[in-house]
């Protein structure tokens, strides 16, 4: 809440899992980090890619060049399906060509790309399986599977069911603009990363291991533009910030009906917030008026509590 409120920063982690799960997994392994302040104050870099990410491969060396130099973006934070539901994305079975899926689309752009695609460069070892722990949009996603013509066994997990459709539309593009595998698979699921353990042992032919895994923490850009979702405070909106809308707990419950010192507790350690003491006060004498329900509420309240003071 404080974190969001305070626009602190968040940041991206790029890892190759070894030994957090028991199924074995390459031994290739980064670690990429890239602040990105909330309230829609992102940073912009720019990078050509080494592979192209919208045209798939080409043996043509000059026309590939060519589409990784257009391929350079300002790059956003993206992430980011429903318990148990797996899709298997057919191109014939994409239902999700609406125009507001496109616009969104359209303005969802994954960062850092360049640095995703060289880390699982196919210069340093072939992709036969991939798992992108936090699916989102698939801007990721789709970019690695059209890098890799050689990818069998493609997995996508995100908590986030409103990025479902968006994700398979996008590796349905993905796909069809590049030349897979002949027994290339995808699948999603709506689950929270910490099940990869679980997920991984339903999937028969990965019991030896998968080659790639990414995880790009944080929130997504579609989560924090949206005033519904409660995420931004430049909107007002539901006192919400559910990750998976389907979750039973939010902000707004947290905020009116947990102790305040555990809310205090929150604002310390998660935001990081150096007046937390005084913003927890002044959240409790807001419940004494009639609570917090809505995004400019906590706004109003966060104003009150550093007027004055020279904490963030």
């Amino acid at each position: 809440m404080a974190a969001t409120a305070n626009a602190n920063a968040k940041h991206m982690m790029l890892m190759m899992l070894s030994a957090s799960i028991s199924l074995p997994v390459s031994s290739r392994c980064a670690s990429l980090s890239a602040k990105r302040l909330l309230c829609n104050q992102y940073p912009t870099r720019s990078q050509t890619l080494v592979r192209s990410a919208c045209t798939g491969i080409t043996t043509d060396t000059s026309k590939k060049k060519k589409k990784e130099k257009g391929l350079a973006k300002e790059k956003r934070r993206t992430r980011s399906l429903r318990d148990g539901d797996i899709h298997i994305l057919k191109e014939e079975d994409d239902d999700s060509s609406s125009s507001s899926t496109v616009m969104m689309q359209q303005s969802h752009i994954p960062v850092m790309l360049g640095e995703v695609l060289d880390v699982f460069s196919s210069n340093l070892k072939p992709l036969s399986s991939f798992v992108d722990c936090t699916l989102g949009a698939a801007g990721h996603a789709s970019a690695i599977i059209q890098s890799h013509p050689e990818l069998k066994l493609f997995i996508g997990m995100d908590v986030d069911p409103l990025a479902l459709r968006m994700a398979r539309s996008r590796i349905n593009a993905a796909i069809s603009h590049s030349h897979p595998h002949p027994n290339f698979q995808a699948l999603t699921f709506v689950k929270n990363f910490r099940h990869i353990r679980s997920l991984l042992t339903q999937v028969d032919h990965i019991s030896s291991g998968v080659d790639g895994i990414l995880m790009d923490l944080g929130m997504s850009s579609m989560q924090v533009n949206n005033p519904a979702r409660g995420f931004s405070v430049l909107a007002n909106g539901p006192l919400d910030m559910r990750m998976d809308p389907q979750a039973s707990l939010k902000a707004e419950d947290i905020l009116n009906s947990w102790p305040d010192s555990e809310v205090g507790r929150i604002l310390r350690d998660y935001g990081e917030e150096r007046n937390w003491r005084l913003l927890q006060n002044k959240i409790v004498q807001a419940r004494l008026q009639g609570g917090l329900h809505s995004t400019g509420e906590l706004v109003d309240v966060i104003r009150s509590a550093t007027l004055g003071t020279k904490g963030r």
